[in-house]
């Protein structure tokens, strides 16, 4: 029987991918292949200092699966903790509104994520003691208080989140930290980020650093 059952499945399987597009391979997520190579890279790095990492902006938490399975595989439990914030509920009203009255944006074009669900989320990674689900805007976290901040990934998209959220990141890095900056990119929906991202680095007098198509880095010296 178990080998009856085998060659069913075997065939099933067979059948799927040769004459459906179920099986075909898809690139899920919405960030670049240079991105995750720069966090990863930028884990390796502090891999035995004792601290944190933060990603901020984690939507369904693809990525944070991604960098979960890396912690977990180079066993970097002991010395690291992955902080998942995120609203989970979209972004805030005074966020929204600033992209719409004062940058012109369109709300309809802004709105986004509004899916998303702490409880669920934080049972889905449940397996992952080092990953901690925190529910709060941003801009108000402590990053302090979180320990040695070791790599920051900020996924935000819109400019007050970005602009309120970059300085705290800045002063809670580790000398050599980084902070990872995704949708660096002008003129789009999401250039809000873009603009934060340059505003920051021309005040903090740091030259740009922009990796593949729209990622900015922040080094602490």
């Amino acid at each position: 029987m178990p080998n009856l059952v085998k060659a069913i499945k075997e065939a099933a399987k067979s059948f799927v991918f040769k004459y459906t597009t179920l099986a075909a391979p898809s690139y899920r997520y919405n960030i670049e292949p240079i991105q995750l190579t720069c966090l990863i890279n930028e884990i390796e790095k502090f891999k035995t200092v004792k601290g944190c990492i933060v990603e901020i902006g984690v939507a369904r938490g693809l990525t944070t699966l991604f960098l979960a399975e890396h912690i977990k595989r180079q066993s970097l439990q002991n010395t690291t903790t992955l902080y998942a914030i995120d609203t989970f509920d979209s972004f805030t009203k005074a966020d929204l509104d600033y992209e719409v009255r004062d940058r012109g944006k369109s709300l309809t074009e802004l709105e986004a994520f509004g899916y998303n669900d702490y409880d669920v989320w934080a049972k889905n990674f449940a397996n992952f003691s080092f990953v901690k689900p925190l529910k709060a805007d941003c801009a108000t976290v402590d990053y302090q208080a979180l320990g040695p901040l070791k790599l920051a990934f900020l996924d935000v998209d819109l400019y007050l989140p970005t602009k309120n959220t970059l300085p705290k990141l800045f002063d809670a890095l580790i000398t050599g930290g980084a902070i990872v900056c995704d949708d660096v990119l002008n003129n789009n929906v999401y250039d809000g980020a873009f603009q934060a991202y340059t505003e920051f680095c021309r005040e903090y007098s740091l030259t740009p650093e922009i990796i593949g198509n729209k990622c900015g880095i922040i080094r602490k010296p």
